[in-house]
């Protein structure tokens, strides 16, 4: 699809959203400008009104007319919708198609590092990244991953300022019921689907009480420290590891054996033990139904997708480079970078494989002002 053909599209979704004022067209056409220049590698305002020669303030104006709520609505509505026909199809797909596809949901969080004093949900958080605590703004998300596609569900800043102590469990189970009932008032059962979250989540109560949604397919990673009694004795996953031989089986070509035991934790369930280099995993854990192998260890191949949209979101698409005040610039800032990389992906695998070659494409089209000039009106922003 030509991307004069999608500008065109995403312009009039966005003006359907936001079905308020006599200035939404306006405000329409600056959100349009600045997603381009995010694809383009135009972090910020600031950049973007170098390239055309007029004043930020303009720009900056622009984005203080939504709230943090509205922003946030925005977002969400943007992103269920682009998620909605793709699960229908899959929904309706044959056993086969939908094994091919092996749709599945991600829970993660992510550490966005931020320094500045009058910057909202700026907090002390720990970074798998840094292996350390950092100052900076925390998020989490629920992403979709479909086949070759990466879709984000939901997209929360964690604050730990207020009258209560944030709760990042809470957060995602509220997160989850919300997304379930949305997509189910639409057709689309979104329990039918598996879901894996990392070892910081590991808590009977959280695995419970997404069970209790209906989320029975769930993989979580287990660090070597686990202790897994079995007939062989109480041990600590790695212990277990270490006395067992990984082999390749049905459905699955990754190194794996299969336990049967007991959790302090969890209870009875299943372990997957396996091998990945760079990796600190020992096994798989399975506590709400017992999965078969195969089935574990392709629900969390593809948890690899939440850090890869993370990485998206901070390397090529800027996420924390933009230095917007309060609450609702902190939801501006989340939502520009979410709703660019939805208008890149009908881009990605027609014009270019990845972000990075998307912004090259653009970039051999012309100027960033050539760009504007031929897909946007620039009178809006009283320009001639």
């Amino acid at each position: 699809m030509e991307l004069k053909k999608i500008i065109q599209q995403y312009r009039l979704i966005l003006t359907q959203k936001l079905m308020w004022g006599q200035e939404r067209r306006a405000f329409v056409e600056v959100v349009m400008i600045l997603l381009v220049g995010i694809l383009w590698g135009l972090y910020n305002p600031n950049q973007v009104a170098e390239q055309l020669e007029i004043s930020p303030k303009q720009l900056y104006e622009r984005l203080k007319e939504l709230s943090a709520r509205r922003w946030r609505r925005l977002l969400d509505q943007m992103m269920l919708q682009a998620a909605l026909e793709r699960l229908k199809q899959y929904q309706e797909a044959s056993a086969a198609t939908r094994s091919r596809r092996q749709a599945s949901l991600s829970i993660d969080d992510t550490v966005v590092k931020r320094l500045g004093s009058v910057l909202s949900y700026v907090w002390c958080w720990y970074s798998g990244q840094a292996k350390k605590v950092v100052k900076g703004q925390d998020l989490v998300g629920i992403v979709l991953r479909m086949g070759g596609e990466i879709i984000p569900l939901r997209l929360v800043w964690v604050s730990k300022q207020g009258r209560g102590s944030t709760s990042k469990p809470e957060v995602v189970l509220q997160a989850m019921a919300e997304v379930k009932e949305w997509f189910a008032q639409r057709g689309v059962d979104l329990t039918a689907l598996g879901v894996s979250f990392d070892s910081w989540w590991v808590s009977e109560g959280f695995s419970r009480a997404l069970q209790d949604l209906g989320f029975t397919q769930q993989v979580i990673c287990g660090k070597g420290h686990l202790v897994l009694e079995t007939e062989q004795g109480r041990r600590s996953l790695r212990a277990h590891r270490a006395e067992v031989e990984l082999t390749v089986g049905w459905g699955h070509q990754t190194p794996a054996h299969r336990l049967r035991g007991r959790s302090p934790t969890f209870g009875a369930m299943v372990v997957v033990l396996f091998h990945h280099p760079r990796s600190k995993a020992y096994g798989l854990l399975c506590p709400a139904r017992p999965l078969r192998t195969c089935e574990a260890l392709r629900l969390w191949a593809n948890h690899h997708a939440v850090e890869t949209f993370w990485k998206r979101l901070k390397r090529w698409l800027g996420l924390g480079q933009m230095q917007l005040r309060g609450r609702d610039g902190a939801w501006a800032e989340l939502a520009l970078r979410a709703l660019a990389y939805l208008l890149a992906l009908p881009l990605l695998g027609s014009v270019a494989a990845t972000l990075a070659q998307l912004t090259h494409w653009l970039r051999r089209q012309g100027t960033f002002a050539d760009l504007v000039y031929e897909h946007f009106q620039l009178d809006l922003l009283g320009v001639s």
